[in-house]
């Protein structure tokens, strides 16, 4: 129930009607007995400014940032952490009792902390805000080199990969690409039902996009025919950037395991 004590965190995109987020967050705040609420905000490209100083006067404790955000967002916080500053990228916004805002990244981490990455030949799908933040992310973590495939801003996301990293070994692909030689495949594009890159036995596959009826993507659906060793579905990844945005807002332990049960298709109603 929704009191006047209740605090709000939103979800900012374009769309966001399909996101299970607000599902997930609100059975976390639950569990932690936490009088606050996670609402969905359609925030229409342009909007994005006006969106974000809204949170501060209608009294939010801070928003995620998605599609197709993420990137404009870090020139409207007022302090990033070190994380959002190598990615240049936000997909999680706090706003402090000064009513200023600290933009941070949790995507880079949902993957790194789901597959090992060192010493790894990555093929990134996507060069937006997400794929920017995997990318310093994939840095960080040791890898041996970076592919990116993109519809469009490649040689962007390259370029920005190779200043991030100048010792890194950075490749730019046509679309479609082939996966051909890579030890992990990362799909950060929105694609769900069409295979971008055929997964072969032995490799790391990571899917951002997920259905909102719990049925894999044609890339996860695809990995698994294939038996690859390791294959992350975009709920995994959901739930790991979810439990780190939740802490950041409220700076407790986030309930993974009630979070992951929230969206995961045997324990939802039908």
């Amino acid at each position: 129930m929704i009191a006047g004590t209740t605090r709000l965190v939103g979800l900012i995109g374009d769309p966001v009607a399909h996101s299970l987020s607000p599902r997930m967050q609100n059975a976390a705040f639950a569990k932690c007995g936490l009088d606050w609420v996670y609402v969905p905000l359609h925030v229409k490209p342009g909007e994005l400014e006006n969106a974000l100083r809204g949170l501060v006067a209608l009294g939010f404790a801070g928003a995620n940032v998605t599609i197709p955000h993420k990137l404009a967002a870090v020139g409207l916080c007022d302090e990033l952490s070190e994380v959002a500053l190598r990615a240049g990228s936000v997909n999680t916004v706090v706003v402090r009792e000064d009513g200023s805002l600290f933009g941070t990244s949790t995507d880079g981490f949902a993957v790194t902390s789901a597959v090992e990455c060192e010493g790894a030949d990555v093929i990134l799908l996507g060069a937006g805000g997400a794929a920017q933040a995997l990318a310093a992310a994939f840095v960080d973590a040791g890898i041996a080199s970076l592919s990116i495939s993109s519809a469009e801003r490649t040689e962007e996301l390259a370029a920005y990969v190779r200043e991030l990293a100048p010792e890194l070994e950075v490749r730019e692909l046509g679309w479609p690409p082939s996966g051909e030689g890579m030890k992990i495949i990362v799909n950060a594009t929105p694609i769900k039902d069409e295979l971008p890159v055929p997964p072969q036995a032995g490799q790391r596959v990571v899917d951002l996009a997920y259905k909102p009826d719990g049925s894999p993507t044609a890339l996860i659906a695809a990995a698994r025919e294939a038996r690859c060793p390791e294959v992350v579905d975009g709920l995994e990844v959901l739930v790991r950037q979810g439990a780190a945005a939740f802490e950041h807002w409220t700076g407790i332990e986030a309930p993974i395991e009630v979070m992951r049960s929230a969206i995961h298709p045997d324990d939802r109603s039908r």
